[in-house]
């Protein structure tokens, strides 16, 4: 005995399909406004590749510090960038950064270069609480948006941790990428500042 036909919906097709195409362009929207309007001018790389560590020599370019969010013990001014200045960019989260920290402590403490931090953390307290954690009495501020590294212009890495860069005159002179392992290592930075 042969089967009744089932029958028919009709109207309803057009619908989900004006409705997945309203979802398809809402979302195409909402992921076009997300997009970021930095572009970075540096060479391409593949993800698998590491940046060159050690100081590297970049054109010199003017930046200031964000220093709306100071953490722990920092002044709510920056500081005189003038100087050779160590700006280190760091994360809480970040194991050779909690390593180097101590080190760039010392190396600012006996005034053999000034050196300034700034956090990448989202949290302003897993930043102080590293701060508190290790004892550090430079400077620190928080950078969440990366606006520092980001007015570089591609001269350092966005995505590699620990990131420092030398400052004088109130310029980018060099970049290092990765963690410093001795006192000598920082200050080979001061090379690479303009008439010394």
């Amino acid at each position: 005995m042969p089967r009744p036909a089932r029958a028919v919906r009709t109207g309803r097709r057009p619908r989900h399909a004006a409705l997945a195409a309203l979802v398809t362009v809402g979302a195409a929207l909402l992921l076009a406004g997300c997009s970021t309007t930095y572009v970075d001018t540096s060479p391409d790389t593949r993800p698998a590749d590491l940046p060159q560590s050690g100081w590297i020599a970049v054109d010199p370019i003017a930046v200031t510090l964000p220093t709306d969010a100071p953490l722990g013990a920092a002044p709510a001014t920056a500081p005189d960038l003038d100087k050779p200045t160590l700006v280190n960019v760091w994360a809480s989260s970040c194991g050779p950064c909690r390593e180097e920290m101590p080190l760039l402590d010392r190396v600012d403490a006996a005034g053999d270069l000034q050196v300034v931090g700034l956090s990448r953390d989202v949290s302003t307290d897993d930043g102080e609480d590293l701060i508190a954690d290790l004892g550090v009495a430079f400077d620190s501020w928080q950078d969440a948006d990366l606006s520092f590294l980001r007015s570089l212009d591609g001269r350092a890495s966005l995505v590699w941790l620990p990131a420092s860069a030398m400052v004088a005159d109130g310029e980018v002179v060099a970049v290092h990428v990765g963690p410093f392992h001795s006192r000598a290592e920082v200050l080979e930075g001061l090379d690479h500042v303009p008439g010394r």
